[in-house]
Parts: structure tokens; sequence; C-alpha cells
């Protein structure tokens, strides 16, 4: 209820609904999909509540969907001024790709500089590629053995498995989903160093998101479970730079 989430009296509202209704491999149900409910009950609520500031993450196809025209429309009618953007990592010098629609509004007469959606392409292999910081500098170079790919596995995904080389300055690896470590298609790169091909740490893939070390995980859990959790999180170089936009001195 809307009177409960103002007892809260917070500052911000930061919401990472579920990709799934938006993202461009599945089905798109968009706003038909059951998981698509809770976004639409919160942009009712920020109508009655009105937080000062709300700001939103989400796959890019969240663009193109009948959520979005929703929440802008809500977002409108309650008196924010919003700004939109699309954001790679890889935009801000981390190796890794993992581009996400963000939104951040606020209450009127707070102006963004780039008020429209937005978006300057992730670099390219060759193209600004000394902006980003070798992979390498992420890695643990002497993982445990555990992490290291089984030949049968090579074999029967062979062309299908992002591979990148460690010692490749300009490596970036792929973005990380929640699958990672359980399906090897398009879940995240795996790495070749010295005669070996492994998976990314649980620990690799938490630097490259840019969680604070050393990121400690609860006893008892497993490789799995955290390659399931890290696919479902954040880029924090990139809510950073997002949330960045509030402490300009010009805002």
């Amino acid at each position: 209820p809307a009177r409960e989430l103002a007892a809260f009296d917070a500052d911000l509202w930061w919401m990472s609904p579920p990709c799934q209704p938006f993202r461009r491999r599945g089905a798109e149900r968009d706003v038909a999909d059951p998981r698509c409910q809770a976004l639409l009950a919160l942009i009712e609520r920020i109508r009655d509540v009105r937080p000062p500031i709300v700001a939103l993450e989400n796959v890019p196809g969240f663009v193109e969907s009948v959520a979005r025209q929703r929440l802008l429309a809500g977002l409108d009618d309650s008196g924010y001024d919003v700004h939109e953007t699309l954001i790679c990592p890889t935009q801000l010098g981390i190796p890794n790709r993992r581009l996400r629609y963000y939104l951040l509004a606020r209450q009127s007469g707070w102006k963004c500089e780039e008020a429209s959606l937005s978006h300057d392409a992730p670099f390219k292999d060759g193209d600004n590629a000394d902006a980003i910081q070798p992979l390498r500098d992420f890695l643990d170079m002497e993982a445990d053995p555990r992490f290291d790919v089984a030949p049968q596995l090579l074999a029967d995904y062979s062309t299908a498995i992002d591979l990148i080389d460690a010692d490749d300055p300009h490596a970036i690896a792929a973005c990380f989903t929640s699958a990672y470590g359980k399906s090897p298609i398009r879940s995240g790169s795996y790495l070749e160093h010295a005669d070996r091909i492994r998976r990314f740490t649980p620990r690799e893939i938490s630097r490259l998101l840019g969680f604070s070390q050393p990121f400690g995980w609860p006893p008892n859990t497993t490789d799995r479970t955290a390659w399931r959790l890290l696919g479902n999180s954040l880029a924090v170089h990139a809510v950073r730079h997002v949330l960045g936009q509030l402490l300009s001195p010009n805002r």
C-alpha cells in the first residue's frame, strides 16, 4: 500500500524489475507477463507517494516496451524530469559488455544535459581500445583447477563458447548471465590462459561488475549460486555513473 511505502520516507526508489518480459531473445510478453505486475503496481505507487528521485535499470529491450511508456506517462503526470540512457561498462573503461537501460527521474526543477534517450556505442575492438583497462587486472591468474572446463564440453560446444585470451590486452568479456556455469551458450566468456581453458571465477566477475573487494559470500555459497546471483546483479560502475548525475554542481 502507498501508506506503507510513504512511511519509509525514502529519498530514492531504485527499481530493477525482472528482465524476462523485455528480453529480445525471449517471448517479449511485456505487460502481459505476470513478472511485470510488480513494476506496474509501483508505477501507481509513484503517483501516490511521489518520492524525490526514481531510478530504474533493465535490459535494452525495455526501451521499446509498453511498460516503459506507462512508466514515462506516470512520471510525467507526477511532475518528474526524466533522463534516460543506455550504458555499457566498456564506455567506462571496464572490459566487460553489459549494455543496460537506465532511467533517472527527479521532481521538477532538475534538468539533465541529455534529456532524451541516448546511447554512446561501446568501444569496438581497435577503436579507443586503450581507454579500456586490461582484462588481466581483474583476473586471478592462479585460479583453482575446479574452474577448468571439461574437454568433452569444449568438444561439444567449441563453436558456441565465447573464448577470450587472458593475455590479449584488448580482450573484452561478454555479458555474464545467471546461466553462467550451467549453460555455455550466450551466458558469458570463457578464459584461455597458460594452456588452460576455464570459467571466470565468481570473484573475477564481481570485480568486473565493480563490487568492493574483497567481496564476501555467506558460508557454503556454491560457485553455481554465486554465478547466478552475479548474473542477476548490477554493473556498479554504470550505476555510479548514472547516480553521479544527481551530484553534478549544475543539478
